[in-house]
């Protein structure tokens, strides 16, 4: 046997996109990151009352299903990483790196920042109706502001953080040529 075919034997296959999980958790948590940030800028066009208090419930429920859906994709990310793309250069991908720790960092920051903002300010977190979460901090309506606050701003930053992480993988895709994008979308080639 040569020695070529047994190290090609031994070498698992070079991964060239993201798996079916992957894709999946990836335009899932996408998908309900935006609806959820839609219903937090339309909120005002709905009036105070049982609708806006059943509006305000569907959001939450959707940042504690984003926050879950992102602890998969990290547990599925050390399992199955991420393809890598040949010949990147170093400064991009050290870019691309410290983009998606920080999108990761957001998209648990934001949820766990709604989550105890709506407990401090008194209020249980209902997950579509099914459980409530435990409280994790008392009531406490100056803190709650705060974190109001900051949940705001850091949903405004992952908006404008995935907004160039699109657009970073379009000049991937369209102006570098190198199939970036191609790798994430599920009718991409395979």
């Amino acid at each position: 046997m040569s020695n070529a075919y047994s190290e090609a034997a031994v070498r698992p296959p070079v991964k060239t996109r993201y798996d079916g999980v992957m894709l999946f958790l990836h335009w899932s948590v996408a998908l309900l990151i935006l609806v959820a940030f839609a219903i937090a800028q339309g909120r005002g066009l709905v009036p105070r009352g049982p609708e806006r208090t059943a509006l305000m419930d569907l959001h939450r429920s959707l940042g504690v299903l984003v926050l879950a859906l992102v602890a998969l994709r990290l547990v599925w990310r050390a399992v199955s990483p991420p393809p890598m793309a040949a010949d990147t250069a170093p400064l991009l991908l050290l870019a691309a790196k410290a983009g998606h720790l920080a999108l990761y960092a957001l998209m648990i920051a934001v949820p766990v920042a709604g989550v105890l903002m709506t407990q401090a300010n008194g209020h249980p977190v209902s997950v579509f109706g099914l459980f409530t979460l435990p409280a994790l901090v008392g009531e406490d309506k100056a803190f709650g502001h705060t974190l109001e606050e900051a949940h705001e701003l850091l949903g405004t930053g992952i908006i404008v953080l995935a907004g160039l992480h699109a657009a970073a993988a379009l000049v991937h895709q369209y102006v570098l040529k190198d199939g970036t994008l191609s790798r994430m979308l599920p009718w991409g080639n395979r």
